[in-house]
């Protein structure tokens, strides 16, 4: 290479990169620019999706779907809830106040909506009177949300001796 070709070669190399350097700065900076309305997408979901409820670190119920697109029966996302949050869930740390269920009282639960949507009946495969009051809740707005009745009906929880207790999904007071 000619010393003139390797000097014109030199400085397009240095020119390149300073050029690009100023270039920078002559961009104008603008206020912010309505475009308009966001961006929607419609889902094919359904309008109720199911929804458990689980505790989060804070202490608060949280709502976590279940399924968005098929409805599951109340009785599967009953013992959905009774397993315990996902993988995902847990991740995000959310927990349960409910115990484990045992094996063989675990298929003798579910949810049934009776007297005409007057009241939802949660059978549990253990005790309802020790649990929480978050754990009774947990059950009380799963039942409510998986059940689709309005208004909202009465919860009882029934124990597998028998014994009915009320639950209420509510607002922590």
């Amino acid at each position: 290479m000619t010393p003139s070709r390797r000097a014109l070669a030199t400085a397009a190399a240095l020119i390149g990169p300073v050029l690009l350097a100023t270039g920078c700065g002559s961009i104008a900076t603008t206020g912010v620019v309505d475009s308009g309305h966001a961006g929607t997408v419609n889902l094919a979901t359904l309008p109720y999706p199911d929804l458990l409820y689980f505790v989060s670190p804070d202490g608060a119920l949280v709502p976590v779907t279940v399924s968005d697109q098929v409805r599951l029966t109340p009785t599967v996302v009953l013992r959905m809830l009774l397993a315990g949050p996902g993988v995902t869930a847990r991740e995000a740390g959310l927990t349960t106040e409910l115990p484990a269920p045992d094996t063989k009282e675990y298929i003798a639960t579910g949810i049934t909506v009776e007297d005409n949507s007057k009241s939802i009946k949660v059978r549990l495969p253990f005790p309802a009177g020790p649990l929480s009051a978050i754990a009774r809740r947990q059950l009380a707005c799963t039942a409510r949300a998986t059940a689709r009745v309005d208004p909202a009906p009465q919860i009882v929880l029934v124990s597998p001796d028998g014994k009915e207790e009320q639950a209420a999904c509510e607002a922590e007071g």
